[in-house]
C-alpha cells in the first residue's frame, strides 16, 4: 500500500512529471493514476488513514480493499477501451467515474478538470489574465456590460459598454456559449487577440487587436452612500483579495463618520475560509470568536478569533443575506449574528457548514476534498442536511419543512440571549422576501418591452449621465411603443406601476449606457430588502451598543 501511493502521489503531484500516455511502459495511464490518487485519498480520509489512529491488522485489510478496488477499475477501463463501440476518450471516462465517486461523500467533494480548475483559481487568487470587460449574452450576442477596468487592455482599445463581440480570432461568436467566447478572449500575458466589434450607430464593424494583461477580479461589485451617512457594500465573493477590498470601500466610504452600513451578502456562493475571517474581523473586536472547524484529522480542530481592535467600526450593520448565501458569507453572517455585532435581513441562507481542502493533480486538474465541518461562535452547525436527497435537489429544491426540523433541533443563543438557529442555514432577524413581478410586469419582461423601448431611445443618442431620469414625457412614448408593438396596457396599469415603470426604463438606460453597477443602483432604489435594512438602523445600532457594553463589563 506505501509502495503504491508513493509512486501514485510522484505521478500526480509533481507538476513536472507528466507521463506520455503513448508510454508502453506505464502500465497505469495520467488518468487512471489521477483516479487511483483520489482513491486512496478518499478512502485514507473516511477510514481516518491520515491521523494514522487505527491498528494494523485495519491497516493491512484496508490496504487489501483499496489494492483490489484499483485493480477492478483499471481492469474494468481497459475492457471499455478496448470493446466500446464508440471509441472512448480515457480522460472524459476517468474524470466522470471520478464525479460518480466523489457524490458517494457529499455534495460539495468535487473534481476539477483542467479547465474548471484554472477558473477556481482564479477566482480564488483574484486575478487572471485577459482584457478587462464584463460581458453577457444579450439577445443571442456577446455585448459588454460595463465599462472596462481602469488602465486594462480593453480601455486602451476602446471597448464601450454595449459594444457587441461579433467575432474573437476570425470565428463567430454567433450561437458560441458565452463560457467558450470567455475562455478565448483569456490568454498568457502579452499574447495578442484579435475581436471584431458592432457598435451600435456605427455602420461597419470595428477589428481591434488587444494584447492581454493582468487584470483582477474584484469581489466588491458596488460600494456607495445608499443615504446621507449609511454605506452600501455589495460582496460577490470571497477571494484573496477580499479582506484589503474591504479595507478600501470602507476607507472611501469613510468609517468612521458612518450612521449605517447595508452588507450586501445576497447570491454570494462563499469562497476562502481565511478571507471569511478577515472580513469579520473587521466588524468584531479583539478576541471574539469567529469560527471553529472540527475534523477527524490531526490539527484540523481549530477556534478562530478576531486579532484586530476596533476603535473606529462601532457604526450600526445589516446583513443582507438570501438561499443563494453561502459557506463564507454564512460564517460572516453567523459571527456577526452570534456577537449581536448587527442585524441580518432577507431569507435564510443556503446551509453550507463544511470546509474543503484543495489538492492539485497532475494535467492541472484538481480535488475539493470536504475535510471539516465549521460551527458559528454559539456552537452552531449550519449545514443543511442532504442524506435523505439528490444533489439536484440539494442544490434546486429546498425542502421548508425539513429545514425548520433541523432549525427546532439547532437552537442556540446570542452573546445578548437572543435566540439563533442552525440546520438549514443563517435564519435572518428579519425574514424579508424578494420583491414579486405582478401580471403586467411579467408581461413586460416577457416581451422585452423595455429592452426594445431602450434600444430605439437611445439610437437617437440622449445625453446620459448620472442625473438622468424617466420623465412624465417619456412614460409617454413608452406606452406608444407599447402599442407599437402589440402590448395591451391600461391607464389603470400605468397609474398602479409607475414607480417600477420608471425604475426599469431608468435601468436599462443606466445598463447600457453607465455600465453594470450604475445599473445595480438603480435596483436597490425599490428593493424592499435594502429599504428594510435601512430602516433597521436604528434597531441595529441600539443592538450593538448592548452588545459593546456586556463586553465592556467582562
Amino acid at each position: 500500500m506505501k509502495k503504491l501511493t508513493k509512486a501514485l502521489k510522484a505521478f500526480c503531484y509533481n507538476p513536472r512529471h507528466v507521463p506520455n500516455e503513448g508510454d508502453d511502459q506505464m502500465k497505469i495511464r495520467s488518468s487512471r493514476a489521477i483516479f487511483s490518487l483520489l482513491f486512496v485519498l478518499i478512502v485514507s480520509a473516511v477510514a481516518g488513514g491520515f491521523a494514522g489512529t487505527r491498528v494494523q491488522a485495519q491497516g493491512a485489510q484496508r490496504t487489501e480493499d483499496v489494492d483490489n478496488s484499483l485493480r477492478l477499475f483499471s481492469n474494468l477501463l481497459m475492457l471499455v477501451e478496448e470493446n466500446a463501440a464508440t471509441e472512448v476518450d480515457s480522460d472524459e471516462a476517468v474524470f466522470g467515474a471520478i464525479d460518480g465517486m466523489l457524490r458517494t461523500l457529499d455534495p460539495h467533494s468535487k473534481f476539477f478538470n483542467p479547465k474548471a480548475f484554472t477558473a477556481l483559481r482564479e477566482d480564488q487568487r483574484g486575478r487572471y489574465y485577459g482584457l478587462g470587460i464584463t460581458v453577457t449574452t444579450r439577445f443571442g450576442k456577446v455585448t459588454v456590460v460595463s465599462p472596462p477596468f481602469l488602465g486594462s487592455p480593453a480601455e486602451k482599445v476602446g471597448l464601450r459598454v454595449g459594444d457587441v463581440l461579433s467575432q474573437v480570432n476570425g470565428e463567430s461568436t454567433e450561437g458560441m456559449d458565452l463560457n467558450d467566447v470567455v475562455s478565448r478572449l483569456k490568454g498568457p500575458r502579452g499574447t495578442t487577440v484579435k475581436i471584431t466589434v458592432t457598435r451600435p450607430g456605427v455602420d461597419e464593424p470595428i477589428p481591434m487587436s488587444v494584447v492581454r494583461d493582468e487584470i483582477a477580479k474584484y469581489t466588491i461589485s458596488n460600494a456607495f452612500m445608499i443615504r446621507p451617512k449609511v454605506g452600501y457594500i455589495k460582496l460577490t465573493n470571497f477571494a484573496e483579495t477580499t479582506g484589503a477590498e474591504l479595507r478600501e470601500a470602507l476607507r472611501k466610504l469613510d468609517y468612521r463618520t458612518l450612521d449605517g452600513l447595508v452588507f450586501d451578502l445576497r447570491n454570494n456562493p462563499g469562497g476562502l475560509l481565511q478571507e471569511a475571517i478577515e472580513v469579520s474581523e473587521a466588524f468584531l473586536q479583539k478576541g471574539q470568536m469567529i469560527v471553529e472547524t472540527r475534523g477527524r484529522t490531526r490539527g484540523s480542530n481549530r477556534p478562530y478569533a478576531s486579532q484586530r481592535l476596533n476603535t473606529d467600526n462601532l457604526y450600526p450593520v445589516v446583513i443582507l443575506i438570501n438561499p443563494s448565501s453561502a459557506s463564507a458569507s454564512e460564517i460572516v453572517a453567523g459571527a456577526i449574528q452570534d456577537h449581536d455585532r448587527g442585524l441580518i435581513v432577507g431569507e435564510t441562507s443556503f446551509g453550507k457548514g463544511l470546509v474543503q481542502s484543495v489538492y492539485p493533480l497532475s494535467k492541472n486538474a484538481g480535488l475539493a476534498l470536504t475535510t471539516q465541518k465549521w460551527y458559528t461562535p454559539s456552537g452552531r452547525l449550519i449545514q443543511r442536511d442532504y442524506s435523505q436527497i439528490s444533489q439536484f435537489d440539494y442544490y434546486n429544491r429546498r425542502d421548508e419543512s425539513s429545514v425548520e426540523k433541523q432549525r427546532q433541533q439547532e437552537i442556540k443563543y446570542s452573546d445578548l440571549g437572543r435566540v439563533v438557529y442552525g440546520g438549514g442555514g443563517i435564519t435572518p432577524d428579519h425574514v424579508i422576501g424578494e420583491s414579486k413581478m405582478n401580471e403586467f410586469q411579467d408581461v413586460l419582461v416577457k416581451r422585452f418591452a423595455f429592452y426594445t423601448f431602450v434600444r430605439d431611445f437611445l439610437a437617437k443618442n440622449p445625453p446620459i449621465d448620472l442625473s438622468f431620469r424617466v420623465s412624465d414625457a417619456l412614460i409617454g412614448e413608452f406606452k406608444q411603443h407599447l402599442q407599437k408593438r402589440g402590448i395591451q396596457s391600461t391607464d389603470k396599469d400605468f397609474q398602479d406601476n409607475i414607480d417600477y415603470l420608471r425604475r426599469m426604463i431608468r435601468y436599462e438606460v443606466a445598463y447600457n449606457r453607465l455600465g453594470v453597477s450604475e445599473a445595480e443602483r438603480v435596483i436597490l432604489d425599490g428593493d424592499p430588502q435594502v429599504l428594510k435594512a435601512i430602516e433597521l438602523m436604528p434597531e441595529a445600532r441600539e443592538l450593538a451598543t448592548r452588545a459593546r457594553r456586556q463586553i465592556a463589563v467582562r
